[in-house]
């Protein structure tokens, strides 16, 4: 999906505070070893880690989010490291990433991404290393929706006739995608009512975990 029109007219699109479940776990990441922030957006969780001494690497395949980023980490003189591009395209500078953050991307990727996702997370890691993911299930109310007005491409995944995709997980599956982790925290439900700029409020069916190598 693009972003830039979306990160330009808006500040904050998904907010200014982390990811809760980062709050409750970021004491448990190794702070000698870099974290990689993929979809970094307008940099929420980037700068959490940031303004705690983590060096941040922070991937977007959006410029206005990058340029946002960046000004942000010059201004305050923080330890993060941009790059406009997709995980698929990047290369680290790191032998591996202490934390790995993955919000809200595995409901835009199709199969076949996903799977290159998890190649390329077990390469960024080592023992220790943890991971945060979120994402959508098919407990979420747009499910039923794209499932009549989409075009099917996977299981449970749809594709629009933009190419966008929406990719839904059932129950516990993100537990068997990431089957070689231990389970730090899992959580699957409904999450709080919200809104993103000065949309709609909404609800979606979603999973979080915590995942440690």
């Amino acid at each position: 999906m693009e972003y830039d029109e979306t990160y330009s007219n808006i500040d904050n699109f998904f907010g200014v505070e982390p990811v809760p479940i980062l709050r409750n776990y970021y004491h448990m990441l190794n702070k000698y070893k870099p974290i990689l922030d993929i979809g970094v957006g307008q940099g929420r969780n980037a700068l959490f880690f940031a303004r705690k001494g983590f060096v941040v690497d922070a991937i977007d395949p959006s410029k206005v989010a990058i340029n946002t980023v960046s000004a942000i980490a010059v201004k305050e003189g923080l330890p993060i490291h941009t790059c406009q591009c997709s995980f698929d395209t990047f290369i680290p500078q790191t032998d591996f990433y202490s934390g790995i953050l993955i919000f809200g991307l595995i409901q835009i990727l199709s199969w076949e991404s996903i799977e290159l996702l998890l190649e390329k997370v077990k390469i960024w890691t080592k023992e220790g290393s943890l991971i945060f993911v979120t994402g959508f299930t098919t407990a979420d109310p747009s499910f039923s929706r794209y499932l009549r007005e989409w075009k099917t491409i996977g299981k449970n995944s749809f594709m629009d006739k933009q190419g966008n995709i929406r990719t839904y997980l059932e129950a516990g599956e993100i537990l068997n995608l990431f089957s070689e982790f231990n389970v730090i925290y899992h959580w699957e439900g409904m999450g709080p009512e919200h809104r993103h700029g000065d949309g709609p409020l909404h609800i979606h069916g979603k999973f979080e975990v915590a995942l440690q190598k």
